[in-house]
């Protein structure tokens, strides 16, 4: 079965309260994935990781939250639809995003703002892949690979076992869920997008009617 989660890694001031969540106190020594519980956090390699079964928690609100007073990365995925996305923040402001939609197309790539340089030659080494394999679909990992460059952790590459901290909601009007549109508009205070898409409509777009 097909992963669908999120996670938000941050250096920084502690995000929880910020994300609208509280630890309760139980802690397991467990394997990160899948998460045994809606909201988990552990820590790794000096960053603090909030991860969610939910794709929809690692919001660019949410992201730009978790990086008061420090840096933030997001992550999302849905494997059922094969969408992704890394979304990066500095200080509580949004400073890039990279996501991917296959009903764009399988070389679909969303990129906006200043993405680490590591883009380049992930974005070079998957379309490699898809050439050597046209039915699968190799631009799905290019935020995930991303991502992992700067927080060192990879949903479909790390193994071992964590400190798990269960955390329960403490404000559900942070809670509110959004599905991540593109980032071709990331908002009035963003900088201008340098985006590659087209203008075809993506699976939720369409599913939920919008145009």
């Amino acid at each position: 079965m097909g992963l669908s989660l999120s996670f938000i890694a941050s250096q920084g001031p502690d995000p929880l309260e910020t994300l609208g969540l509280s630890a309760d106190g139980k802690t397991l020594r467990a394997e990160p994935l899948p998460p045994p519980a809606k909201f988990v956090t552990f820590d790794l390699g000096g960053w603090r990781i909030v991860m969610s079964d939910d794709h929809r928690f690692a919001s660019r609100e949410r992201v730009s939250n978790a990086a008061r007073g420090g840096v933030a990365i997001g992550v999302y995925m849905e494997e059922h639809v094969m969408i992704s996305g890394a979304f990066g923040a500095t200080d509580g402001q949004l400073t890039w995003s990279v996501q991917h939609d296959p009903e764009h197309g399988l070389e679909h790539l969303d990129v906006w703002g200043d993405p680490p340089d590591a883009l380049a030659s992930i974005r070079e080494r998957l379309l490699a892949e898809l050439q050597d394999d046209d039915e699968v679909d190799a631009l799905f990992d290019a935020p995930l690979d991303l991502a992992a460059s700067v927080c060192s952790f990879h949903p479909h590459e790390y193994e071992g076992e964590v400190d798990l901290t269960i955390l329960s909601v403490a404000r559900k009007d942070l809670m509110k869920m959004h599905e991540p549109g593109l980032s071709t508009d990331p908002g009035p205070a963003a900088p201008a997008a340098e985006a590659a898409t087209s203008s075809r409509p993506g699976f939720f777009a369409r599913l939920f009617g919008r145009r």
